[in-house]
C-alpha cells in the first residue's frame, strides 16, 4: 500500500451506530470504547452473579487445598478465582490457603483468573493460547495418564462437562465447585426496552461479550412473550456481535447468525471490528 493509499483509508468509526449490549460486569467501559469509536451505547444487562461462598462444597475446596490433597485445580474465570480467595479469607485460611495454592499445579483458562493469580503473586502451571476455548485449554494439557490424581475444577456459573470427562477419562478424580451462577437481573426494564427498540428498528448492533447472556436473553423475551420474535429479529434485522467462538456456538445453536467476530476475543478488539464491519 502506498502512502497516498493510507492516508487515503477511513479510520473505523460507529459515528451514527447505536451499540447495544448486553454486559454487566465491565459495562461502563463497554459504554466508553462505543463512546471512544463514536458511537452511541445502549446498555441492557441480562446477568447478575449470584455468589455461592457459603456452599459447603465451596468451604471444602477451601480444606483440601489447605490440607494438600488436591494435585491441580482449573481456574476457569477471574472473578471466580477472586471469590474463591475471598472465601478462604472469611473463612480465616487465606494465608494458608495461598500458600497451598502456590505449591499446587495451576491451570488458568485465560488471562482473567491469571490476572487475579499474579495479583497474589501465585505462579501459573499451564494456560492454553487464545481464544482459550475448552479445546485449546485440552490441547494445553500435558498428554499424561492422571491416574490416582485429585483435581479440582472453578465451574465458570456452569459445568464444564467436556473438560471434566476427559480429566475423567485420564483416571483423575474431579471435583467441580461453583462459586457464583449467573441469574437474571432484578430489574429487566432495560432489556425490554431494547427488545422493543430492535424490534422498531432503532438499534443497529447488538453485542454479546459472553455465551451465558444469549440463554438469559432469550429467557428475559420469553418471559414477556417476545422471545419468537426476538429471534425473528436477531436473524438478519441487526448486526450481531460475539466477542469470540465459545459464544459464537451458543448463538449459532440456538439459530442466531453472528455478523462480527474479533481475530482476538477481547471486548476492544470486538468494538474496533465492529467500527471495520460498518467502515469497510
Amino acid at each position: 500500500m502506498n502512502a497516498r493509499s493510507r492516508a487515503d483509508k477511513v479510520p473505523p468509526s460507529l459515528e451514527n451506530k447505536v451499540i447495544a449490549f448486553v454486559e454487566s460486569r465491565m459495562s461502563s467501559q463497554m459504554g466508553s470504547l462505543i463512546t471512544r469509536h463514536g458511537g452511541t451505547p445502549y446498555s441492557a444487562p441480562v446477568l447478575q452473579e449470584i455468589y455461592s461462598k457459603d456452599d459447603p462444597t465451596v468451604h471444602q475446596i477451601v480444606h483440601d487445598m489447605c490440607s494438600g490433597t488436591l494435585d491441580a485445580i482449573v481456574l476457569q474465570t477471574g472473578v471466580g478465582t477472586a471469590a474463591l480467595i475471598e472465601t478462604s479469607n472469611s473463612m480465616g485460611l487465606e494465608n494458608e490457603f495461598l500458600t497451598a495454592l502456590d505449591k499446587t499445579t495451576i491451570i488458568a483458562r485465560s488471562p482473567k483468573p491469571a490476572s487475579v493469580l499474579r495479583k497474589n503473586k501465585i505462579h501459573i502451571d499451564i494456560m492454553p493460547p487464545e481464544p482459550y476455548t475448552t479445546k485449546d485449554l485440552i490441547a494445553a494439557l500435558p498428554d499424561t495418564p492422571l491416574t490416582g490424581k485429585r483435581i479440582a475444577i472453578q465451574q465458570y456459573g456452569a459445568a464444564n462437562s467436556i473438560l471434566s470427562q476427559e480429566l475423567s477419562n485420564r483416571g483423575a478424580s474431579v471435583q467441580e465447585v461453583s462459586l457464583y451462577s449467573w441469574g437474571l437481573p432484578e430489574d429487566q426494564t432495560p432489556v425490554v426496552n431494547m427488545i422493543n427498540d430492535i424490534a422498531n428498528g432503532q438499534i443497529d448492533v447488538l453485542a454479546f461479550t459472553s455465551q451465558p447472556q444469549v440463554p438469559n436473553l432469550l429467557d428475559i423475551a420469553d418471559n414477556h412473550q417476545s422471545k419468537d420474535s426476538l429471534i425473528s429479529d436477531l436473524s438478519g434485522q441487526i448486526v450481531i456481535a460475539s466477542v469470540g467462538p465459545v459464544c459464537t456456538k451458543r448463538l449459532n445453536d440456538l439459530g442466531i447468525s453472528v455478523d462480527v467476530e474479533p481475530e482476538h476475543p477481547h471486548m476492544g478488539s470486538m468494538i474496533i471490528a465492529i467500527a471495520e464491519y460498518f467502515t469497510d
